[in-house]
């Protein structure tokens, strides 16, 4: 494990893209998603959200999310499975069709590879050292899966998927629901499956799918 203490204002930290979980809230709601940031601040190991990356967080306020409109990003610093702290953050999406039509709403809470490799032994990762992955994501993985849990209590949802930049936009859950669960995952699915969730860990550790845009 490395340093337990993180600059949460140094720009190394952001970077490397997003290890996260991300909820398909299906229709749009405002009222859903901002129960859905409540719910994830509100946890014991996330301590937040300030509104600045740039500061660190004893040097601004903080503030609660709904008093902030419920799009963009919140920041804040999370205690991870090992122990250590990182800086993390949400992030709300509401996507639109061609025509501006809110269609349906996506939340994410995100741990910045920076920050992870200051407490795990990311490697090279998503680059290489893929087959040495499962020695934190599992945990890491688990304790998303928690928060997961702990979201759907309050916010039911059909489908939520953990793992590096993942996909949502494009793997939702009505889609899952028609197609089935892929046998072959480079990311976990935390799926509603009848009144309850049902984690399907991924199968495959290679990263094949990158972001083509950072947030």
């Amino acid at each position: 494990m490395h340093s337990t203490s993180q600059n949460f204002s140094a720009p190394e930290t952001w970077r490397g893209g997003y290890y996260e979980i991300e909820f398909d809230l299906g229709a749009p709601s405002d009222e859903r998603v901002a129960l859905t940031l409540e719910t994830l601040w509100l946890q014991s190991s996330i301590e937040g959200c300030y509104l600045s990356r740039k500061q660190e967080p004893d040097a601004q306020a903080r503030v609660k999310p709904g008093q902030y409109p419920t799009e963009g990003h919140l920041y804040g610093v999370a205690t991870l499975p090992n122990g250590a702290r990182a800086a993390c953050g949400t992030y709300v999406c509401k996507l639109q069709n061609e025509d501006g039509v809110r269609l349906r709403d996506l939340v994410e809470f995100y741990i910045p590879l920076g920050a992870l490799g200051r407490t795990y032994e990311v490697g090279g990762y998503p680059f290489a050292d893929a087959d040495d992955a499962a020695t934190w994501r599992v945990p890491l993985d688990e304790w998303l899966v928690e928060l997961g849990r702990c979201v759907f209590e309050r916010v039911p949802f059909g489908l939520a998927l953990v793992g590096f930049e993942v996909d949502v936009p494009t793997v939702s859950g009505e889609v899952v629901r028609q197609k089935g669960i892929p046998t072959e995952r480079f990311e976990g699915y935390l799926m509603k499956v009848g009144e309850n969730l049902e984690w399907y860990p991924p199968t495959n550790w290679n990263l094949v799918r990158f972001s083509e845009e950072s947030k």
